[in-house]
């Protein structure tokens, strides 16, 4: 089973939160409104992803604090969703050439 932290309460959040208790698989167990107090409250209730609700706010204090911590982005508007990883390379050339590399490309 995998704890979610959701970031994002509105109507859009209630349904996606109904939606997941369908599925055992998921379950949330916190629900913030902001980044900030989604920071404060990730160490009580150790999620194994976030859940972002949020088009607008900035993912980068979260992927700092939390570099292996996955993101799953979701908008109302989109017809997609975003997962955002960090992944940590080394400071070498050959490693920032190495991970460009494995890069997909683009079509």
């Amino acid at each position: 089973m995998h704890k979610a932290l959701m970031i994002g309460d509105s109507l859009f959040g209630e349904a996606v939160a109904q939606l997941l208790r369908q599925h055992s698989e998921v379950v949330v167990v916190c629900v913030t409104a902001t980044v900030a107090s989604a920071l404060a409250e990730i160490p009580n209730c150790q999620p194994d992803l976030l859940i972002v609700l949020n088009d607008a706010c900035d993912l980068c204090p979260l992927l700092t604090a939390y570099p292996d911590l996955p993101i799953l982005r979701a908008d109302l508007n989109a017809d997609d969703l975003r997962l955002i990883r960090s992944q940590r390379i080394g400071a070498r050339t050959e490693d920032l050439l190495a991970a460009i590399q494995a890069l997909p490309t683009r079509r």
